[in-house]
């Protein structure tokens, strides 16, 4: 289920059977060009990712709205995240994941009350590439099954 009208009123009448919750993490840098550019192509993989993850688990899993953040200050972010999850956790998701391609989170996935994904960011920005299509089919097929083995 997504962020979207219609599926957020069949959660509020199915809340018993959707227990899991994806937060996709989305690193933001406007003070360095070349930077945000490579952002912004984490950014549409990770939605890519995040799309194909929720349409796998449809019915088990409601993906927020993209979780925004300047880059660099993660430890501060862990802080605010956790408001997030705390927030999310009243409702009742019993597994909270966190979906980055900034290896950052690495460090500070200790600091947050969720369970981390994190993958390594591609070199591409064709997003319509067969080797890139191939590449998160196979990923998903991985994350699922880690997600659904907290189940």
């Amino acid at each position: 289920m997504q962020w979207m009208k219609q599926d957020l009123e069949q959660f509020q009448q199915a809340k018993e059977y959707i227990d899991t919750l994806l937060i996709p993490l989305i690193p933001m840098d406007p003070s360095n060009e070349e930077l945000m550019i490579k952002q912004a192509v984490q950014n549409e993989l990770t939605q890519l990712f995040c799309r194909e993850i929720e349409n796998e688990c449809k019915g088990r899993l409601l993906l927020t709205p993209l979780y925004t953040y300047l880059s660099g200050d993660e430890e501060g972010e862990a802080e605010r995240l956790n408001r997030w999850i705390s927030k999310f956790k009243s409702q009742p998701f019993q597994h909270v994941f966190l979906f980055t391609m900034d290896s950052k989170w690495k460090k500070y996935e200790k600091n947050v009350d969720a369970d981390l994904i994190w993958v390594p960011a591609m070199g591409t920005s064709d997003l319509n590439s067969t080797a890139t299509q191939s590449f998160v089919k196979e990923q998903v097929r991985e994350i699922t099954g880690l997600i659904q083995s907290y189940w």
